[in-house]
């Protein structure tokens, strides 16, 4: 069985993306992180909400523009330090080329081809003077990766049952649904989950699984949750059967670089004080937990299958922290 990542893991350098999926098998996903800098975003006092689209893997799109060219469908990516464009998209919006930069694959690292973009919008939030990796549409599944270079010290929301995206001032309508403990659930509001950065992204330390304490990190650009070697042998002392049931794959990035995986269910996953059963995930030794320094502890990437068990997670990577509301039981006519 073949396991194909779409998008891109997160990098500790300054980007990365996400993505696995079982259905995919045979299609070459990308693994990367990089090194570039962006010039900080704008955007209006009151915020902005767009409508979504989604990707075959069921993951988020927005409508962006790149310079006068557009809207393209790019792909919300909380676990991707920098914004990616998709080669095709770049030539179509005639961004010229800018050198070549270093990303790091599942297995290694290997050299991606940069562009200049002088203006990306989305909504009334805008990113200027970009230097941006190019990788095939193809690779990202999407015209681009949306990453937290256009999203850093703002409040994003991902409505999944309205179908919008939302992107903000830190602290607006963040203290909807506030809870006093996280690890007590109110069906009716909003669990607040206090984050950290780390390889500039939004890790939440308040999670476990099977009471096995893990550092989550938020991918909505991945298809299928992912766990290191360290979770997963944690995983099978606590629960001897579990090795039974793990199902050997292998993880296939755009650049043909491969790392073995396996799959399995998961004991009960615990976000703060939402708690999720039979969730699937991938184990892998990927390079970017490495690079992260997260060999030696359990450690996972939450993906879009995990998000989209809530009606909502909205971001505030000002206040750095994670607000989950339950998807609602709908009601037969």
């Amino acid at each position: 069985m073949t396991l194909s990542r779409r998008g891109a893991v997160q990098g500790a350098l300054a980007f990365g993306l996400g993505g696995v999926t079982a259905a995919c098998a045979g299609r070459r996903e990308p693994v990367f992180s990089i090194n570039l800098a962006a010039e900080q975003a704008e955007a209006p006092a009151t915020g902005t909400r767009l409508e979504t689209a989604f990707d075959q893997a069921l993951r988020m799109t927005v409508p962006v523009h790149l310079a006068n060219h557009g809207p393209f469908a790019f792909v919300v990516d909380t676990g991707a330090n920098h914004t990616v464009v998709g080669v095709e998209t770049a030539e179509r919006c005639g961004l010229p080329t800018d050198g070549v930069a270093e990303v790091h694959g599942i297995a290694g690292a290997q050299p991606a081809p940069l562009v200049k973009a002088p203006l990306l919008r989305v909504g009334q939030v805008q990113s200027r003077n970009l230097r941006l990796p190019a990788l095939p549409k193809s690779a990202l599944g999407a015209d681009g990766l949306l990453g937290i270079d256009v999203l850093k010290n703002r409040r994003m929301r991902l409505n999944f049952r309205a179908n919008t995206f939302e992107i903000g001032p830190s602290g607006v309508g963040a203290q909807i649904g506030r809870a006093i403990d996280t690890r007590i659930p109110d069906p009716t509001k909003g669990i607040v989950v206090p984050a950290q950065y780390r390889s500039g992204q939004l890790v939440i330390f308040d999670a476990d699984v099977a009471g096995i304490p893990v550092r989550a990190f938020l991918d909505s650009g991945s298809q299928i949750t992912c766990g290191n070697p360290a979770l997963e042998d944690a995983l099978v002392r606590l629960r001897p059967g579990l090795a039974a049931r793990l199902t050997p794959t292998e993880l296939i990035s755009a650049t043909g670089q491969t790392s073995p995986a396996t799959l399995a269910v998961l004991p009960r996953l615990r976000l703060g004080g939402m708690g999720l059963d039979n969730i699937r995930a991938a184990f892998a030794p990927l390079h970017i937990f490495n690079l992260w320094g997260l060999n030696d502890r359990p450690a996972m990437l939450v993906g879009i299958d995990v998000l989209r068990n809530f009606e909502e997670v909205t971001l505030d990577f000002g206040r750095r922290e994670v607000t989950f509301i339950r998807a609602r039981r709908r009601t037969a006519a």
